[in-house]
């Protein structure tokens, strides 16, 4: 038996039940959360007239821990939350803020303008906006018929 294989299949299983849990639910429960690496921030996205907004909860982190790029259609939204608590000494009696790498790919329509996407981080959203192509933009051509 392949160990690497099975654990792999355990943390994808795990990331199926908390995206189920998300989905069913509205939050995902404690326990389903890892103790250790990446983090899933929480994101909503939903489609304007003109454009794709991409909102991702990013409470504690700065500007400069976070990336995001654009490549296949997707957006991949990367970076890092930092322990910065002055308090060297602790012993928890509840712990739920998740510190550590985290990941988000959200997949986006055909129709944006990938040339145009913007981004903001203010008050802990990250707000990522794609604008639709306009009908201009998208070539028209004659098919023949064989």
């Amino acid at each position: 038996m392949d160990r690497s294989n099975m654990l792999g299949d355990l943390k994808h299983m795990r990331e199926d039940m908390e995206h189920l849990m998300q989905h069913v639910f509205g939050q995902t429960l404690p326990l389903l959360r890892p103790l250790h690496g990446k983090w899933r921030p929480n994101v909503d996205v939903f489609e304007c007239e003109n454009s794709v907004v991409v909102v991702a909860e990013l409470a504690g982190v700065s500007k400069e821990d976070v990336s995001v790029t654009f490549d296949e259609g997707k957006i991949r939204i990367t970076g890092v939350r930092r322990d910065v608590m002055p308090y060297k000494t602790r012993k928890y009696c509840q712990m739920e803020i998740s510190y550590n790498d985290f990941e988000r790919i959200v997949h986006l329509p055909e129709d944006v303008d990938s040339e145009k996407i913007s981004a903001k981080l203010n008050n802990g959203l990250l707000v990522i906006e794609a604008p639709k192509k306009a009908l201009d933009d998208f070539k028209s051509q004659e098919i023949k018929i064989g």
